[in-house]
């Protein structure tokens, strides 16, 4: 009796669906400006496309000079754009079910008017900023268009843009289903040694130095900060791009995937067991040893990962994108230094590290968030007077890493060296 294929649609292809859906229910559902020093006058922080004239109305009342904004166009246009994009985007998800040979072409179009619609609401908000800040006299620089903006473009404006990019740059890969189901197949997995620092390490640095660094940046000037959830995603998205690339020539498996989510949420629940000890916690210790185990595109995703789901039991805010950083980077330098190398005084050397790279790296990215994040008026003095009532604090969380290293490093590597031995877990 002949089996029948299974027939249907692949489920990568369904992810410009969903992006669609998105975009659609960010053009009408979330609020598109925002403007944080408004609330201090009573009136609404933020507003979407359909009550963009109560925002122009309390823009107007905030002058203090009576000027005097003509902006009655902004929520026609906005919602004409939005009502083409919408139905561009509605049609396009529709075309992906059908065997048409233009449903490529059509879905790049609808993503870029939805890049070109969105861009436009950036551009639109820089332009009023500078209208605004001429009628009260304010001089047009980079830090009043941004940090000192009256308002901006929420999160959702800026993930419309990237999702769309994204979009425009996998949608070859995603809408070209496979036409032949596959059957099954067992692959072998080959014990490889690698002590050479490979394109994924080299990608993983480039991220950690440039795109992380920008992403934060970013996030100060443009979102001020008020987008935490939104900046941690983005950071987990750079981070999980080299670790995803461990699967380039072959197909992940469950065991691969929940081994990283269970270090980091060891990671997290020790951080959160030792919650009556400030500073004294095993999070990092944890992390340095997914690198030193795992590689350290595994210590990279860890870190990132440990640090911004803790934060949703210790809060949530600025310092989060900070705290990501500063563990991913642990984690990538723990993986670059010791994984697959034969070290002498192996647990010594990985407890120095762990000291040296808490106090320095962590402290010092964390003191300079404080400064960056908490204080109006900055100086050097300002830097050196946190840097220094910060070494008590970096001095007990350094104290911490060295202790739980000694005690974890040694049975913790060894149920990692058995995962992989037995699985062949993150080999390529």
């Amino acid at each position: 009796m002949q089996r029948k294929q299974p027939s249907g649609i692949d489920t990568r292809m369904l992810l410009p669906v969903y992006v669609g859906i998105f975009c659609i229910f960010s053009f009408w559902m979330l609020p598109v400006f925002s403007s944080p020093q408004l609330r201090y006058e009573g009136v609404a922080e933020t507003y979407r496309l359909i009550n963009t004239e109560m925002f122009v109305d309390n823009l107007q009342k905030f002058f203090m000079n009576g000027g005097k904004l003509s902006m009655e166009w902004l929520q026609i246009v906005g919602i004409i754009g939005a009502i083409v994009v919408s139905i561009v985007l509605f049609f396009s998800m529709f075309s992906i079910f059908r065997k048409s040979n233009k449903k490529l072409l059509f879905v790049k179009a609808a993503y870029i008017l939805t890049f070109i619609f969105s861009a436009a609401i950036v551009i639109i908000s820089f332009y009023m900023n500078a209208v605004v800040n001429k009628a009260l006299g304010i001089e047009n620089n980079f830090f009043n268009l941004t940090v000192r903006a009256l308002f901006r473009p929420t999160f959702g404006v800026y993930a419309d843009i990237l999702l769309s990019v994204l979009m425009l740059m996998t949608t070859d890969r995603l809408l070209n289903g496979t036409k032949n189901q596959e059957s099954a197949a067992v692959t072998e997995r080959v014990w490889k040694e690698d002590k050479k620092i490979g394109k994924r390490t080299i990608t993983a640095g480039l991220i950690l130095v440039i795109g992380i660094p920008f992403v934060i940046f970013f996030g100060i000037f443009f979102l001020n900060d008020r987008s935490n959830v939104f900046i941690g995603l983005c950071i987990i998205l750079l981070a999980s791009l080299p670790f995803i690339m461990v699967f380039e020539d072959r197909k992940p498996q469950a065991r691969e995937l929940i081994l990283i989510a269970v270090l980091a949420a060891i990671a997290v629940v020790g951080r959160v067991a030792f919650f009556m000890f400030p500073q004294f916690k095993p999070m990092t210790a944890v992390i340095i040893i997914a690198g030193a185990g795992l590689g350290a595109e595994a210590g990279f995703l860890t870190g990132v990962v440990a640090g911004f789901v803790s934060n949703f039991f210790f809060g949530q805010g600025p310092w989060t994108p900070w705290q990501m950083f500063a563990l991913g980077i642990i984690g990538f330098l723990a993986g670059v230094l010791f994984y697959n190398k034969n070290h002498s005084h192996y647990k010594i050397k990985l407890c120095v590290y762990g000291g040296i790279a808490t106090f320095f790296i962590y402290g010092f990215l964390m003191d300079t968030a404080s400064v960056l994040n908490f204080t109006q008026e900055m100086s050097f003095s300002v830097f050196i007077a946190t840097y220094v009532s910060g070494i008590a604090f970096n001095a007990v969380h350094a104290f911490s890493t060295i202790v739980f290293l000694y005690i974890l490093s040694e049975p913790m590597e060894r149920k990692l060296n058995r995962i992989k031995k037995k699985y062949g877990v993150l080999q390529c």
